[in-house]
């Protein structure tokens, strides 16, 4: 096992928002930290948190610490019954959730989702893809125009030093005109949705494909063994 860091610039926390977070499995453990410091600036958090499976969910505490409303989704039925009154659950994907709150399916909304000044997305690279085009499509009539949405971009990572290796370079298209430029995802993970490159991401995180089959197999393999 080798760590370095750490690394990276820290998200940034306004004060007076209303903050949208949109979290996929492994993305929750980062957002109810940002939850959390959004809500002690003042700020009131609307969470999103998404699971595949009923069993993946975890640190349920936290998350709810984190946020005014928590919309818990999940792909397998019958889902997550929420604790706290004001809560909502849904079966289904994340974008889905996101209709069925801003329509008013779930019924009444107690954070408004039309008054999101932001949006903070952290999950696998499809997910954060749908969300940042659902905002222009399935989800514009619910959203405040002129809100800023963000997501943490996963790209591989090798040296974790800042500009060196390159290994995390991630191409951004300007979507006014269509200028491509590049980024280091190890200097800053959160970047703008319209501006990521997710194709050039998808492909990126499948150069280690191999190596990581592999290594997923001899981990099984010497869990068999004891």
């Amino acid at each position: 096992v080798i760590l370095m860091g750490p690394t990276g610039t820290p998200t940034e926390i306004e004060a007076g928002e209303t903050v949208i977070l949109v979290g996929g499995g492994l993305g929750n453990a980062v957002l109810f930290s940002i939850g959390a410091a959004a809500r002690a600036a003042g700020s009131r958090v609307l969470y999103f948190a998404g699971y595949k499976k009923r069993i993946d969910r975890y640190k349920v505490a936290e998350i709810e610490a984190a946020a005014d409303t928590v919309v818990w989704c999940c792909d397998e039925a019958p889902g997550f019954q929420p604790d706290r009154p004001g809560d909502k659950q849904f079966v289904g994907n994340i974008v889905e959730a996101m209709v069925a709150y801003g329509s008013g399916q779930l019924g009444d909304q107690p954070v408004p989702m039309d008054d999101a000044d932001r949006i903070i997305a952290i999950g696998s690279d499809r997910m954060m893809a749908a969300v940042g085009a659902a905002r222009h499509n399935q989800l514009k009539p619910y959203l405040k125009a002129g809100h800023f949405a963000i997501g943490s971009i996963n790209s591989p990572m090798q040296c974790m030093m800042k500009e060196i290796c390159a290994q995390c370079l991630q191409p951004h298209k300007d979507p006014q005109t269509g200028e491509v430029t590049y980024v280091f995802s190890c200097f800053n993970q959160d970047q703008p949705l319209d501006s990521v490159d997710f194709t050039g991401l998808s492909s990126r995180l499948r150069q280690n494909t191999v190596q990581e089959k592999l290594t997923s197999r001899w981990i099984r393999r010497c869990l068999e063994a004891d």
